[in-house]
């Protein structure tokens, strides 16, 4: 009976840890501030748009216009042992288009732009891109389950066409050449920035369905497992 207690036990507490991990990585939300410790920035948090603008992955962004020339924005994702990635597109599609891309490891939290000339990685160059990066403000860094990507750009008008990926798990750049693999996923979008309205043709209806449903399967399946466990001890 005491062995059956004990796995009873460790079930619940994977179960409750299992949706814990879940609910943590989507602490942010447009419902909520943006509140980046220990980060100094340069702009008004509050004067931030927000969108969620790829629910698949929970990805959120925040932009504005802080002066006549320069555009702030700030990616927010759940943390990924990878590299997470916008890019700005003058037609919707990755060639030809530069992207700001960010990844924290162990030892170093980086921030790169990216030109994507072509489909294999050798077209991908770093420190290259049509983006007129401004130099007072860069930010990656992980906080609550999450990775913030901040940065600001020297533009009257920002190109209206945004890419998002995310890269493979557990692939990180590394120097001297800091090569991109292939993304694992991706997804492209269009906004507008005067009414904060963003969406995409690849975005299905059903992307909020498929997250609430695997909350409800992790739950469920650690229900079925105590019963069970429960039922083999009584029998």
């Amino acid at each position: 009976m005491k062995t059956t207690q004990f796995i009873v036990f460790i079930l619940i507490i994977t179960t409750i840890f299992g949706l814990s991990a879940k609910v943590n990585s989507e602490t942010d939300s447009c419902s909520s501030s943006l509140n980046l410790q220990n980060a100094n920035l340069p702009f008004d948090a509050a004067s931030l748009h927000c969108l969620s603008v790829w629910d698949a992955h929970n990805y959120i962004l925040r932009y504005s216009q802080t002066s006549s020339n320069i555009w702030t924005f700030v990616l927010s994702t759940p943390a990924v042992n990878s590299f997470i990635a916008i890019g700005f597109s003058s037609n919707g599609q990755m060639v030809g288009s530069s992207a700001i891309v960010g990844w924290v490891s162990s030892t170093e939290r980086t921030i790169k732009q990216y030109f994507l000339g072509g489909t294999s990685a050798n077209l991908v160059e770093p420190d290259k891109g049509n983006l007129q990066v401004a130099s007072n403000f860069s930010l990656i860094t992980s906080q609550s389950s999450r990775l913030y990507l901040g940065f600001q750009l020297e533009t009257s008008q920002p190109q209206t066409r945004l890419l998002y990926s995310v890269g493979p798990d557990g692939f990180l750049p590394v120097a001297p050449n800091y090569r991109l693999i292939e993304h694992s996923d991706k997804f492209s979008t269009s906004i507008n920035y005067i009414t904060g309205q963003s969406t995409s043709s690849s975005q299905s209806p059903y992307s909020k369905l498929r997250k609430s449903h695997g909350v409800l399967n992790m739950l469920g399946w650690g229900i079925l497992l105590i019963i069970g466990v429960l039922y083999v001890d009584l029998s």
